[in-house]
């Protein structure tokens, strides 16, 4: 019999590696729109605090002392004291008036701090953010507390404050330790400085540890990135992360002074991937929907197992069925009736949460139809499972195209519908963007499957 990498053909690669969403949200950010304002998304807010479920918190900071040429992050380069103590006054305003909008009887299961760099905050100012949220949100017990950090900027006395304030997961972008590879994308982060920090937040604690892994990216050898697979497997993080990276000209700036030909593409970029995916897998890690891998002791593990795995702007997670409510420059909320996101300019944000206390600009009000196939999106990435029975008529505008990747080895008829092969699991967004309304490449820039 072959193996998955042996039905992986040129061909193959040709039809498929094609333009699609991660799918972090259903519908995505592009086929949002401008309707979506202020005094609509406060109703929201009202609306959920008469609701049942709990709710997670993403608080986004959006710093970085300087830019890596691969980031695709709305995030602001800053050196300045003041930007930080300023950006915090806001946040704190739109904490508090969101709070009260919310009411009280809400329970927050999840928090976390993603960027830029959230440690780009000094220590004090990380207790004084972490304060804010408690006087005016109801943690749960033992409530999940996750942030992204870099060791660049990460100190202990920062550990000390989030341990403190009960934080139990620490993420932290790798990319790649190739020493090329960093100088030449302007990352500057060395293995023994990682496991320095890694060392350090399980000594004091941290139950699980989270490293972000890019593959294809610019300069990058399929040497290096085996090197810093193993490095990784030296670490041994709880959750690994494993991206394609997106090289975007068109969209972003700082991508078009990388030339084309150090960019991986095609059947090259597929290989450094599922040569990282089995060096993984042979080492104890379990695959986890398209991108993410884990040991098999970790809490992402067993939800997958356990079938309560869900998917949203923070990637993967546990905590199923929350409303999602996102803070600062940029922030992207997810709610039960639609998506809200906050201004990505920094004037405009500040006015805005003066004037209303939140900052949205745009966003998107949930329909049936949307509900629906957003259940049917998710599931798939993240269980590999497509059920027939309740969306039969979804179902049947797309059935051509599930029998085809039947045919080609995507798709397996079960009981209960379909399910993905391992081959099908690569292309999984390839087969999830068949039951998106709303998709048009023609129209709006994704980043490719592959």
């Amino acid at each position: 019999m072959m193996t998955t990498d042996q039905l992986i053909t040129p061909d193959l690669i040709s039809r498929f590696d094609l333009r699609v969403p991660r799918y972090t949200s259903y519908p995505t950010v592009p086929a949002w729109n401008n309707d979506v304002k202020p005094a609509d998304y406060i109703q929201m807010l009202k609306d959920i605090g008469k609701s049942d479920p709990p709710l997670s918190i993403y608080v986004h900071i959006p710093f970085c002392i300087r830019r890596c040429l691969f980031c695709a992050c709305n995030m602001i380069v800053t050196k300045k004291e003041e930007r930080a103590k300023r950006y915090l006054r806001y946040l704190l305003m739109e904490i508090e008036k969101t709070a009260e909008y919310v009411g009280s009887a809400k329970q927050v299961i999840q928090l976390h701090l993603g960027g830029g760099t959230p440690t780009h905050l000094k220590p004090d100012q990380l207790d004084e953010l972490f304060i804010a949220l408690g006087n005016h949100f109801d943690f749960a017990q033992g409530a999940e507390k996750s942030i992204e950090v870099h060791p660049s900027v990460t100190t202990a006395e920062h550990i000390d404050v989030l341990k403190e304030h009960g934080f139990n997961r620490i993420s932290m972008g790798v990319q790649d330790f190739d020493p090329v590879v960093q100088a030449k994308l302007n990352r500057h982060q060395t293995y023994e400085e990682t496991v320095e920090l890694i060392e350090l937040s399980r000594s004091k604690g941290f139950q699980s540890v989270n490293v972000d892994l890019i593959y294809g990216l610019p300069y990058q050898t399929p040497y290096g990135f085996e090197e810093t697979i193993n490095q990784i497997l030296d670490i041994r993080p709880d959750r690994i992360a494993m991206y394609s990276y997106a090289h975007l000209p068109n969209v972003f700036k700082h991508h078009k002074g990388i030339p084309l030909e150090v960019v991986a593409q095609g059947e090259e970029k597929l290989n450094r991937f599922l040569t990282a995916r089995k060096m993984l897998l042979d080492n104890g890690y379990q695959q986890i929907g398209f991108d993410h891998f884990s040991t098999t002791e970790e809490e992402l593990w067993q939800s997958y197992v356990n079938k309560t795995l869900r998917r949203n702007f923070m990637g993967f997670t546990t905590k199923a069925g929350t409303d999602l409510i996102a803070f600062g420059y940029s922030g992207i909320s997810e709610l039960t009736s639609g998506y809200a996101q906050n201004s990505k300019d920094m004037h405009e944000y500040e006015a805005l949460v003066e004037k209303y206390g939140v900052a949205t600009v745009k966003g998107h009000r949930m329909s049936s139809d949307d509900k629906t196939r957003k259940t049917i999106i998710m599931k798939f990435l993240y269980e590999g499972d497509i059920v027939e029975q309740g969306n039969e008529a979804i179902i049947e505008k797309v059935k051509n195209y599930l029998d085809e990747y039947v045919k080609i080895g995507f798709l397996e008829r079960t009981e209960f519908g379909w399910a993905a092969t391992a081959l099908g699991r690569i292309f999984s967004r390839v087969v999830a963007s068949s039951f998106d309304k709303y998709y048009d490449v023609s129209r709006h820039l994704f980043s490719k499957s592959i």
